[in-house]
């Protein structure tokens, strides 16, 4: 029979094991934002960058050529959360090894364009702010990324 001593001093190695399996405390990857443009993670690490998207509005995000080395990054796809009105879109990434690469995003406010191939012809400027400072017109928005 277990003494009421003896499970008073289990307990707490129980409750951090159960704290350990659950992964309690993991708030997964990494997420940048359009304010996070220089980004450095370690090698193995995932990451997700994270815009702002209302694709109800015609507000989009999409992945633009030229592609990230896939050397140093591998693109895991992307995803969105719609939510109650203001939404997010994330691009998922791996750091696969030591070395820097560059995302190209191409925001696409308003339903002005529809993927990155459509306005790979056209100039469209590379965005120094945020996309409520330019959320008129398309613009591109470079990351770069540093794996360490």
């Amino acid at each position: 029979m277990v003494s009421m001593r003896s499970a008073l001093r289990t307990a707490p190695a129980l409750a951090a094991l159960l704290l350990v399996l659950t992964g309690c405390g993991d708030s997964g990857p990494a997420a940048y934002g359009t304010d996070d443009r220089t980004i450095t993670v370690d090698h193995g690490e995932k990451f997700t960058l994270k815009v702002p998207a209302n694709p109800e509005l015609g507000q989009n995000w999409y992945l633009a050529s030229p592609r990230a080395d896939a050397g140093v990054l591998k693109y895991r796809g992307d995803r969105e959360d719609t939510g109650d009105g203001d939404g997010t879109q994330f691009f998922d990434f791996t750091a696969l090894s030591r070395g820097k690469a560059t995302v190209k995003l191409l925001f696409c406010p308003y339903g002005r364009c529809h993927s990155a191939d459509e306005v790979a012809s056209k100039p469209v400027p590379t965005a120094t702010g945020t996309p409520k400072d330019s959320d008129q017109e398309a613009a591109y928005y470079l990351y770069t990324i540093t794996v360490r």
